[in-house]
């Protein structure tokens, strides 16, 4: 019966590519619905990926009951005739969200398999905060709470048209007072309806609806471009390996994106200068690599990437070889561009005993010198140290590890 079910679930979602065995599980994402999930809703990520664990844990008696009454809330949307009530069947309710993650929390210590996959596969990629005080148990608490809010969180912006935390570029598509919307709703619970038939999966529930939501309003960003280290970044990811260090001062350099204000423009005037400082500072040999930052961003809904653009700037106009850029095509603040600026001197192989620096303009560098106070609010951590301002317009700054840390309510850049 298992079986059936897994085989059931697979080939709904597209999954069916799988390589599962001797208890472990293979994380790789294999298409951009499961880079989205990975990057949105990792802990649920990973069990996605073992359904036959996910099976076992979800067939205790406590779960399976809340799974029913969620799955048939969500199917009984059927009758559905205003907003709230689509809202009310996509969403976890928060007395759910409590029950899940404590009966699911209190299974590490019966099963080996979630045990080995909590301990040797969640709480490394530290991507809930690093391991303090806590254990196991409350840090895959925490993180499966995470998770399913940040589902909610979804619903509630690219359904119901709440206000996301930068509305100007982030909000919903469509018109939510206009009648024809609720058939568009309709429509992603059909679709919803076909990947999870039954309460058996309906864990994923919310979440391939969150999912689903996003492709909808075109917001699939934080999938964009993967895998990097494979397309974009692999010439100088190649090229990282084999760098003396040594003989720079830096090991890389970040320049920050300037978004256009005309939609259809492909790079502003001030991504163009800073394009250029970049280079000049490469050429230089003040760093081996430069790291562009900045996805679709401004203005509003626009096609296309700052990063790409840049890149594109640098290699046509400034003759600065591909093997020397980098692209994090995703950030869309200042916040987040030194934060996957960070990702990448961790997972990049880049020596962590060196410091980085950034440039932009001078009114941007200030702002980058202050910038902790918005990161606490905005991310929750400080995900660099800042070291000495060598000019008006560069900042050293070094990778902290709390960079891996997923911001929840953040989907188009977790």
């Amino acid at each position: 019966m298992i079986k059936n079910i897994r085989k059931i679930f697979l080939l709904a979602l597209g999954i069916c590519c799988l390589h599962i065995s001797k208890g472990q599980v293979h994380v790789r994402p294999t298409g951009p619905q499961e880079w989205l999930i990975k990057k949105n809703y990792y802990a649920s990520y990973l069990l996605l990926k073992d359904p036959v664990l996910t099976q076992e844990l979800v067939d205790s008696k406590p779960i399976a009951k809340v799974l029913e009454k969620r799955f048939e809330r969500f199917a009984m949307s059927t009758d559905c005739r205003d907003l709230s009530c689509y809202l009310n069947a996509f969403k976890w309710q928060d007395g759910e969200i409590d029950l899940l993650a404590e009966q699911l929390a209190e299974q590490l210590g019966h099963d080996k398999k979630l045990e080995q996959l909590v301990q040797s596969t969640l709480i490394p990629s530290m991507t809930y905060g690093l391991l303090q005080h806590e254990t196991a148990k409350s840090y895959f608490k925490k993180a499966l709470q995470q998770d399913l809010k940040a589902m909610n969180y979804v619903v509630d912006v690219y359904a119901g048209g709440k206000k996301p935390n930068y509305p100007q570029i982030d909000s919903i598509s469509f018109d939510v007072k206009r009648p024809a919307y609720l058939h568009l709703l309709d429509d992603v619970r059909q679709d919803i309806l076909k990947d999870i038939p039954t309460s058996k999966t309906a864990f994923f529930m919310t979440m391939m609806t969150a999912v689903r939501l996003l492709e909808v309003n075109e917001r699939w960003d934080a999938a964009q471009l993967e895998p990097l280290i494979e397309l974009e970044n692999k010439k100088a990811y190649e090229a990282v390996k084999s760098i003396d260090f040594a003989s720079y001062p830096y090991s890389l350099l970040l320049t920050l994106g300037a978004g256009p204000e005309v939609y259809g423009q492909p790079i502003s005037p001030g991504g163009m200068l800073r394009a250029r400082m970049a280079a000049r500072s490469y050429f230089e040999k003040l760093a081996p690599f430069i790291v562009l930052s900045g996805g679709k961003v401004h203005p509003y809904k626009t096609r296309f990437i700052e990063a790409i653009e840049m890149k594109k700037y640098l290699i046509e106009v400034m003759g600065v070889p591909e093997k020397a850029i980098l692209i994090d095509p995703h950030a869309r603040h200042t916040t987040t561009n030194l934060r996957n600026t960070a990702r990448i001197l961790l997972n990049y192989g880049f020596p962590k005993d060196k410091w980085a620096i950034v440039n932009s303009s001078k009114a941007h560098i200030d702002a980058v010198e202050k910038m902790g106070d918005r990161c606490m609010r905005e991310l929750g951590y400080v995900p660099y140290s800042l070291g000495k301002r060598i000019s008006d317009v560069i900042i050293e700054f070094k990778a902290k590890e709390e960079a891996y840390t997923i911001d929840p309510d953040e989907p188009l850049d977790p």
